[in-house]
């Protein structure tokens, strides 16, 4: 049973942290990919550097206006030997008046409510972003994040294996309580125009990196 809420938990972080990039991005349409039949594919390291497993995102459709969207994904995770982890997942989600909820299908898979934040269309080093209290319910769990801190703290030409991007870096630090538990987590994104999230880094309480991403193919 611990195994399982284990295993859940990962779930739930990796899938939060794909959804606040989708609505952080799609609340100011420069800073994402809204071509339809674009793929995204990431690298993902563990807490070592080691390779974690691969990601590969299909933007199949893409509709709405003035912050409102319906995206459906096709979403294809891979193990480090490029075995698929499971089978391909179709989600579809739902972003309307500051609200996000992602389905799987038809299950229903996370609704995210609150103070999302939001990254603007223009970005200057040092600038704070907004923060607030966001309360998440995902897969049977209900628990809320704290953004602490949200500010742009650099500039960086990125390289990669997918290209060079100009990249803004922002900076969120957050509190979640999940059964009974208070995590403070920091996460850096490099977010390039026109694509979006190119580079990510997330760091414990004490500083440690725990896991990264990488964008290495875009088609």
């Amino acid at each position: 049973m611990f195994t399982l809420i284990q295993m859940n938990m990962k779930r739930i972080c990796t899938l939060t942290l794909l959804l606040f990039s989708t609505l952080f991005l799609f609340a100011q349409r420069p800073y994402f990919c809204i071509t339809e039949g674009t793929t995204l594919e990431y690298e993902n390291y563990g807490q070592t550097g080691n390779i974690d497993g691969y990601f590969r995102m299909d933007i199949r459709q893409v509709s709405g206006t003035d912050g409102n969207y319906n995206i459906t994904y096709m979403m294809y995770p891979f193990n480090p030997d490029h075995t698929p982890s499971f089978d391909p997942e179709e989600m579809n989600i739902a972003i309307k008046d500051g609200a996000l909820s992602a389905m799987f299908g038809s299950v229903s898979l996370m609704k995210v409510t609150g103070d999302v934040p939001v990254i603007p269309s223009r970005m200057a080093v040092g600038q704070e972003l907004d923060g607030g209290l966001m309360k998440i319910s995902a897969m049977g769990l209900n628990f809320t994040a704290e953004i602490l801190s949200h500010k742009v703290i650099g500039r960086e030409e990125l390289n990669t294996p997918a290209g060079t991007f100009k990249c803004y870096i922002v900076e969120m630090v957050t509190q979640s309580q999940v059964l009974m538990q208070k995590v403070v987590s920091t996460t850096r994104q490099w977010y390039a125009r026109g694509i979006g999230s190119v580079k990510t880094e997330t760091f414990d309480d004490k500083g440690n990196m725990t896991s990264s991403q990488l964008l290495i193919n875009i088609n």
